[in-house]
């Protein structure tokens, strides 16, 4: 079923390359935008995302938070293409991908605390930790020596749920998809990982 999935999503990404990433990525060269001004400028639009959902303004936050991560996509690609991938321009990415993510929910609970809803306060707070987790196991099994990117419910996907969830679904369903996808990607990545290292141990 896993491999279903990631074959699903490389399909989609295929095409999103061809039909959308790769004439808006001819544009951003032509004008000249680096890489990390696009990382940057997609943190400040999940700032922005954050206020917004701080006001319950859920729509309108869910069609940012959609930007940001078109956004991106658009840096790392951008980077590939005019050969300026460098060791702190990933770090920027991804130190910014996880504050980005954690505010979004630091947001949502914040809004939640004043509306007095444990259960989504609870849901935002344990998607916090399972989001952060499958992003550390796969930081671990590097550190350890090991490239994998399998696994179910990754960061595109939480992104995807959120944004979306938020602009045309209730909050308390997107955060309850959030949070099931999160435990179950959690739990996914963790089997995955141990079957490989066991592998390798025998």
């Amino acid at each position: 079923m896993a491999d279903i999935f990631e074959k699903s999503r490389d399909n989609i990404r295929d095409s999103l390359d061809r039909f959308i990433i790769n004439p808006i990525i001819f544009i951003l060269i032509k004008i000249k935008i680096s890489p990390n001004f696009v990382t940057i400028l997609g943190f400040l639009v999940i700032i922005i995302s954050a206020y917004y959902l701080t006001q319950g303004m859920f729509r309108l936050s869910g069609f940012l938070i959609l930007l940001a991560g078109f956004m991106d996509i658009f840096d790392g690609a951008l980077a590939r293409r005019v050969g300026l991938e460098s060791n702190r321009g990933a770090l920027l990415d991804s130190v910014l991908d996880r504050l980005g993510e954690a505010l979004v929910l630091l947001a949502v609970i914040y809004f939640y605390s004043i509306n007095q809803n444990t259960f989504l306060i609870m849901a935002a707070s344990l998607s916090i930790v399972f989001s952060l987790m499958i992003s550390y196991l796969r930081a671990r099994i590097e550190g350890l020596g090991f490239s994998s990117k399998g696994g179910v419910f990754t960061r595109p996907e939480r992104i995807l749920v959120v944004s979306l969830g938020f602009l045309l679904f209730s909050p308390s369903l997107t955060l309850q998809v959030l949070l099931i996808g999160s435990a179950l990607g959690f739990i996914n990545r963790f089997y995955l990982y141990w079957r490989l290292l066991k592998n390798n141990d025998n």
